[in-house]
């Protein structure tokens, strides 16, 4: 949930939803945290009806790394942050798991 994050985990929430918003028009396209985090080990890539450019790409390290975090939608609790030791251990199993969570 938004209030459970810190200010720099919010910006880097923030960060993330406005990619989703210039993609998809959605505030947080299913699986986003899958797609950004591709994105960020591969490099710039199409998604929805644009594309996650370098520039985006350097800004989401930035915050993710400012934050020690990755944001991820949860059903029940919404925005959560997981440490980014959490987070990359969560994308490779998930991953693994099922292929198409890149997808976008």
């Amino acid at each position: 949930m938004e209030s459970d994050l810190t200010e720099k985990e919010l910006r880097l929430a923030a960060f993330m939803s406005e990619i989703s918003e210039n993609c998809y028009s959605a505030d947080w396209m299913q699986n986003l945290e899958y797609a950004l985090w591709h994105a960020v080990i591969h490099g710039e890539r199409k998604y929805g009806q644009s594309y996650i450019t370098e520039d985006d790409i350097s800004t989401l390290v930035k915050l993710s790394t400012d934050a020690n975090a990755w944001i991820i939608f949860d059903n029940e609790k919404e925005e959560t942050a997981l440490s980014l030791k959490e987070w990359t251990e969560k994308f490779k199993n998930d991953l693994e798991q099922n292929k198409e969570i890149i997808k976008g």
